[in-house]
């Protein structure tokens, strides 16, 4: 019995065994980027998709060029157009010889004019598809995303991956705040946070190569991340942008600050001297009250650890502990002031982006119940007191401005 037990179990490894599904790279187009973007034609509306794709045979060494030729590039870009997201997607395939593939897929930017109209419906197809990331960065772009895609930057050969890397290296640093489809995905299907998502665009480019300049009419681009794209929590349309000190406001409250550098005034030598605060540590707390009507207040406590970056001043006497708690206070009133102004604007378009409504109903289930429905129209109207605490901790390696004991000598 056992042998033939034995004989069955040998047959079925010999017939299971093996990668049955394998995929060979080489049979694979390696999609790093994918734009979205809506077009009218005839009067229909179509969605454009726009692919970036790596060139495995340019990114090999000593592949890509030789022998006097142009060198082939190491990523390219295809475009297709259709009723959906997956139709544009499949009238690419009889242009490209190989099987696309998503899963290296790194960013994915949204036209503003798709944007406006619905962002959901652009979300459905990478969602539902199993090679996708949901850890793969979500961006708008103002004006067509097609554009953002078709830049070619010096540094970087492809755009995707010059949007990844500046999300991976400068996220939580002054202005920039990387979003994942995950994380729109959830703001979005909480009901009372709108999502937000960063801002790319396509600026000249400030510094041109003496090549640059041979070609004539070649104007330079290159990829800007700049504020954030705010939605409505309902559709998914984009209401407006947020500019970069709004969008630093906001992410004091929701403690996405990692790093940067706050310039405040300090009283000394010949008017107002700017000293730059490096951020080295930011905490945020949210903190749901009730007020004597029964309302709920909420209290956004950040706390900062910063380090003095520089003094850019003509003062000659050497910082005193009071000059050190008047940096304090500035630091404090400059947070304070981007937090309010995000505050404001978030209120014009009544766009719950801080997620109180989402505090409410975890610390206050029951008043949450009671409010809502009817939690966008409140939302401007809602009293919400800031209190920041900053400390500096360090003053560097030069405790004096250079030159400051000049009269002792």
């Amino acid at each position: 019995m056992r042998r033939h037990v034995s004989v069955v179990l040998a047959v079925c490894l010999l017939l299971t065994g093996g990668c049955w599904d394998r995929r060979e790279i080489n049979e694979l187009a390696l999609v790093v980027a994918v734009a979205a973007d809506v077009v009218r034609e005839k009067g229909q509306e179509e969605v454009m998709l726009t692919l970036q794709i790596a060139n495995p045979v340019a990114l090999l060494p000593g592949q890509g060029g030789g022998g006097g030729g142009s060198a082939a590039k190491a990523f390219w870009t295809i475009t297709g157009k259709g009723q959906s997201v997956r139709d544009a997607s499949v009238a690419m395939l009889n242009k490209i010889p190989k099987k696309l593939f998503y899963g290296q897929a790194r960013v994915y930017v949204i036209g503003e004019d798709a944007a406006r109209s619905g962002i959901a419906r652009f979300l459905d197809r990478p969602l539902r598809d199993r090679s996708t990331r949901r850890n793969m960065y979500l961006a708008i772009a103002r004006g067509p995303a097609k554009q953002v895609m078709e830049v070619e930057m010096p540094t970087f050969r492809a755009t995707g991956i010059a949007i990844s890397n500046i999300f991976d290296l400068e996220g939580g640093h002054e202005a920039i705040l990387p979003v994942t489809l995950n994380d729109f995905v959830y703001w979005l299907s909480t009901g009372s946070t709108c999502p937000v998502a960063p801002a790319v665009s396509v600026v000249p480019q400030t510094s041109v190569s003496s090549e640059d300049l041979k070609v004539p009419g070649k104007t330079p681009k290159a990829i800007e991340v700049s504020g954030l794209a705010v939605f409505d929590n309902r559709q998914g349309r984009l209401l407006g942008f947020f500019n970069e000190k709004e969008t630093a406001g906001l992410m004091w409250v929701l403690g996405k600050v990692k790093e940067r550098e706050i310039t405040v005034p300090c009283s000394g030598g010949t008017g107002k001297q700017a000293v730059v605060l490096t951020v080295v540590k930011s905490e945020s707390r949210i903190v749901v009250d009730r007020d004597s009507a029964g309302l709920p207040v909420f209290r956004v406590k950040i706390r900062t650890l910063c380090n003095l970056a520089e003094n850019f001043g003509s003062r000659e006497e050497a910082m005193m502990p009071s000059d050190l708690q008047e940096l304090e206070v500035c630091a404090n009133s400059c947070i304070k002031q981007e937090i309010m102004s995000a505050l404001d604007q978030a209120r014009v378009w009544k766009a719950d982006v801080f997620g109180f409504g989402e505090e409410l109903k975890r610390q206050d289930p029951d008043q949450w119940r009671k409010l809502a429905a009817f939690w966008g129209e409140m939302f401007p109207g809602i009293r919400v007191e800031v209190e920041t605490k900053t400390t500096l901790r360090q003053r560097g390696l030069s405790i004096e401005a250079p030159g400051a004991r000049k009269g002792e000598r």
